[in-house]
């Protein structure tokens, strides 16, 4: 495991906080929107290296 630090502006703390009210913690709220951002930018990459057609199968990047 990797520990980060985040560092929030003074002026993202409130809307942050209002966006994570019903996570079970910020931490939790914070580490679930790094993991996706992560996965969808893993699959960007993947999607430009290796185009694959996916007509008709329902996944869309």
């Amino acid at each position: 495991m990797t520990a980060i630090t985040l560092r929030v502006p003074d002026s993202m703390d409130k809307p942050l906080r209002d966006a994570a009210a019903g996570a079970p913690s910020l931490n939790d709220y914070i580490l679930r929107a790094v993991r996706r951002q992560m996965t969808l930018d893993a699959a960007r990459k993947l999607a430009a290296i290796a185009p694959l057609d996916l007509e008709g199968e329902g996944d869309a990047l």
